[in-house]
Formats: structure tokens, C-alpha cells, sequence
């Protein structure tokens, strides 16, 4: 543990962390939030200005000096958007439903140097020793279950396959890079569909579809997919999302995440963090009223970071032992 304090680790096993979507540097942001989101892979080359200016007001001295950067890492569909003109699946047509999977197999190579690209810019703009958040490939499920793909879709195995290459990509230019596999919650069989991963080579699992259900145990109504059944299945805390809808529309602030009861069971599900895409102006005094009121709790876990964490933040702890037996080391983690 040497080099590791509990009272800094970022994030905890059983606490919970805040955070809220990149909007530019005029924004005020939430001063006692813990993480900062932007979506990777929008433009062809690196954008120094937009997510470039991210990681540089997430460094000391900037604006959010302290805070984690987090990937929506959606670099396939951003680069199949800009070759093909592919749309989102409930944008329009073509989209990556009906094509997003033959992008996949044809271009790997393009696909491979986007990730190489926007990994080395990282690396330079925010260094490798500071841990950096990449939820890969949002609605990644899509290109491995829908039967319009054209060639078909995905086999999970040549999913998991492309997903190990993505990975080790990053990582070349990355060491410091902490991952998270994408939850769809209208997958019929989550099991069978993370057995086809190296889930060791992720620190979590997340939603990314914007909308999600605080005060429910399913992820969405509609849907069957629970958040204790995704996380005892994987073994991985959830980042949760909302605040967006169709294509990147704002939902706005969505209040049922700031109930303390909610957030209580949510964390109870293992659920670690909310991302609010556009928190209300006053978040900030809700966040400092509500974190004294969750259950912070004893975890049976052995648990190590990758890197001695400074501050607040979406911390690179490893989370391979939760669910490991009561013999594990005990640890509480306080706030």
C-alpha cells in the first residue's frame, strides 16, 4: 500500500463520486464534483482546443485542478460518421445497425490508428502517471446483436477480440489509462455477453445511453437489465450517466440522482458515480448537503491503485478482488 493514503483515494468501493460533462472553460463548474466527461473521437485529428483545453483544466493550477478526465471513448462511430456517414441507430439511416459491424471487420486498421492517435496526443497533453478514464465504445452491444448489420452482426468472440486490440492500443501510450466496458441494458443475456472480454483489463463498467433510473433497480424501466445483476455478474462498480438524449440532445439535470435514498440503494446495486451531463447551476451546494448522507461501508476487498492518487477524482484502483472472499484484507474507506 505504500504510497496510498484511503483518506485521498478518489474513489471508493463503497462511497460515490460526482461528476459532470464537459461544456468549455466559461462554464462554472460544481467545485466539489470529482470527475469532468467528454466524448473522444468527434473530430479526425486531436482538437487542442476542446478536449485538449479538458485535460489541461484538470491539471494543477487549472480550472479543475484535481478532477479525473473521463473518455466517452466513441471512436468507431465517430470515424464509420465521418468515412461513411453513418448516423446513430435511432438517428436515421445508414447508421451503425444496419453497418457499424462490416466498418468493424474492414477497417480495423483505420479504426486501430485513430485509437493509436488520440492515445499519443493524450499522452502528451496529460502525461502517463495521472489516471484518465476511457468508457470504451458507448451502445458497443449494437454491432454484436442487431441482425440488420449488413454481413451480419459481430460474433462476441470477434467483439471481445476487437475490444482486447483497443485496449492494448491505448495502453502503449497510456499506462496510466483506466478502462470501463460499456452497459447496454436491453441485452437479453449479459452474462454470455462479458464472458467474451478480458474483464480484467477493466476497472468498470458504465452506461452511456444518458437517461438512467435512479429510483428504480433496473438500469431503465423498459428494460430487464438490473444494476445488481450487471454488477455481480462482472464483478465491477457502475459509472452511471444522464443529462442526454437523442443525438447528444440535453435532458438536462436530472434531480432523482441528487436523492439521497436513491443514491443509497443505487450504491447498495454497485453503483460507485453519477455523471450529470448538465448538472443544475447550484449542484454544488446539493453535492456538499448529500455526501455526509450516503453509507459509506465496511468492504470485504483487497484492494491496490495502479498509481498513488493526489485529491479528488475518478482514482485507477483496482477492483479485481471485489467479490473475493471475507479472508481478503478489510479495509474501510472513509471520505
Amino acid at each position: 500500500m505504500a504510497g496510498f493514503t484511503l483518506s485521498t483515494a478518489a474513489l471508493k468501493p463503497c462511497g460515490f463520486s460526482f461528476g459532470s460533462g464537459w461544456n468549455g472553460l466559461s462554464v462554472n463548474y460544481a467545485a466539489s464534483s470529482d470527475f469532468v466527461t467528454i466524448w473522444a473521437g468527434a473530430d479526425e485529428n486531436w482538437n487542442t482546443y476542446w478536449i485538449g483545453d479538458m485535460l489541461k483544466a484538470c491539471k494543477p493550477g487549472g480550472k479543475l485542478a484535481g478532477m479525473t478526465p473521463v473518455y466517452y471513448s466513441y471512436i468507431i462511430a465517430f470515424t464509420a460518421r465521418r468515412d461513411l456517414g453513418l448516423q446513430d441507430c435511432n438517428v436515421g439511416s445508414p447508421n451503425l445497425c444496419q453497418k457499424g459491424a462490416n466498418f468493424i471487420r474492414q477497417k480495423k486498421d483505420r479504426i486501430l490508428s485513430q485509437y493509436a492517435k488520440y492515445a499519443s496526443e493524450t499522452a502528451k497533453a496529460w502525461g502517463t502517471t495521472d489516471p484518465i478514464v476511457w468508457m470504451m465504445e458507448p451502445d458497443y452491444f449494437q454491432y454484436a446483436s442487431d441482425t440488420q448489420q449488413e454481413g451480419g452482426p459481430l460474433t462476441y468472440a470477434e467483439a471481445g477480440s476487437m475490444m482486447k486490440d483497443l485496449v492494448a492500443k491505448v495502453r502503449e501510450s497510456l499506462p496510466n489509462a483506466v478502462f470501463s466496458l460499456d452497459i447496454s441494458p436491453w441485452m437479453p443475456d449479459a452474462a454470455k455477453w462479458y464472458a467474451a472480454f478480458q474483464m480484467n483489463d477493466f476497472t468498470y463498467i458504465n452506461t452511456s445511453g444518458g437517461g438512467t433510473d435512479a429510483d428504480n433497480a433496473r438500469i431503465r424501466v423498459a428494460n430487464s437489465l438490473t444494476w445488481k445483476s450487471v454488477h455481480d455478474i462482472t464483478g465491477k462498480p457502475i459509472i452511471a450517466d444522464d443529462g442526454y438524449g437523442v443525438a447528444g440532445s440535453s435532458t438536462f439535470h436530472d434531480a432523482t440522482w441528487d436523492d439521497v435514498n436513491n443514491l443509497n440503494a443505487r450504491i447498495a446495486d454497485g453503483v460507485v458515480a453519477i455523471s450529470q451531463t448538465n448538472p443544475k447551476s447550484d449542484w454544488n451546494s446539493t453535492l456538499t448537503g448529500i455526501r455526509g448522507q450516503l453509507k459509506i461501508n465496511a468492504c470485504n476487498v483487497g484492494l491496490l491503485p495502479r498509481v498513488s492518487v493526489p485529491g479528488r477524482g475518478l482514482g485507477s484502483i483496482r477492483w479485481d478482488a471485489l467479490g473475493r472472499p471475507a479472508s481478503m484484507q478489510r479495509l474501510l474507506f472513509l471520505k
